[in-house]
């Protein structure tokens, strides 16, 4: 009945609970007032908002920067946004939810990629626990789609080229890092691009493991550690196996911390920049 949080009053009412139960919940809080006929349990998080936008309107899909949240191409966006067809008139009446019209082609299982318009248009998603509904292993650790690559997104940019949207795509295409497993390793990914070294991929395998970002030409591998994934023994035990293997192999391994990345990301690109010229001259 809850879809990540959200519920319609027909929902609640076809479940048996009985109308009286639905407005004492309202009036004590313990559910609050999405959208018309939408609710959900307090607090709401943002993937119970784009699921409320959801249900609100069935024929809407979840569109443009929370979109490519959802996807796991850019980080939070300030509203939801969904795209709905031109026949439809709806409107958003509230101010965190942005409604565009555009006829969208609809595929089996309601789930979409690559981004019809290269990330800059509608795309109908699955929602399981913000996962594209794809094998995490199939382009990283968490998936960015069943070919989530920076060549289908070009791709899906020239096939839309000249359509509304386009000058925010192609400014836009050069940071997408599909696949990147968490936060800090996009932000780290885009700054990498951003200063011209784009030779890194991210979350490539290598002599059985999984380096955050890789570039191959140069053998470097940056590893970015969070608390929450290195904490336990065995976590400890496996990055120093990992890292042996890896430098044995022949590749230098560069390890930063979260914290590094948000507080101290210039000093890590810089960092990051003498250790490429390093390698280049030792060839």
């Amino acid at each position: 009945m809850w879809w990540h949080g959200a519920v319609t009053r027909q929902q609640l009412l076809a479940g048996g609970v009985p109308v009286g139960t639905i407005d004492a919940w309202l009036r004590r809080g313990q559910l609050v007032r999405v959208l018309q006929g939408v609710y959900a349990r307090p607090p709401v998080a943002l993937l119970t908002s784009v699921s409320a936008a959801l249900l609100w309107c069935p024929l809407a899909a979840a569109s443009h920067r929370t979109a490519a949240w959802l996807w796991q191409l850019a980080d939070e966006p300030p509203l939801v946004e969904v795209t709905v067809p031109r026949r439809c008139s709806r409107r958003s009446p509230v101010s965190w939810l942005r409604v565009y019209r555009r006829d969208l082609p609809r595929r089996p299982g309601g789930a979409v990629w690559p981004p019809a318009d290269g990330g800059a248009g509608a795309n109908r998603v699955g929602l399981p626990g913000r996962t594209p509904p794809a094998s995490r292993r199939a382009t990283g650790r968490r998936g960015a789609g069943p070919a989530g690559t920076q060549e289908l997104l070009q791709d899906r940019y020239l096939a839309n080229l000249g359509r509304r949207g386009s000058p925010t795509a192609a400014r836009v295409l050069p940071v997408a890092v599909p696949g990147a497993a968490s936060h800090p390793e996009r932000v780290l990914a885009r700054a990498l691009r951003t200063a011209g070294m784009t030779g890194f991929r991210v979350n490539q395998p290598i002599h059985g493991y999984v380096a955050d970002l890789l570039d191959a030409k140069r053998r470097l591998i940056i590893e970015v550690d969070g608390w929450a994934t290195h904490r336990t023994r065995t976590a400890f035990q496996h990055d120093r196996t990992r890292q042996n293997v890896l430098v044995a192999a022949g590749y230098t391994v560069l390890r930063y911390t979260a914290s590094d990345i948000e507080h101290r990301l210039d000093m890590v690109i810089a960092q990051i920049q003498r250790v490429t010229t390093d390698l280049d001259r030792q060839k």
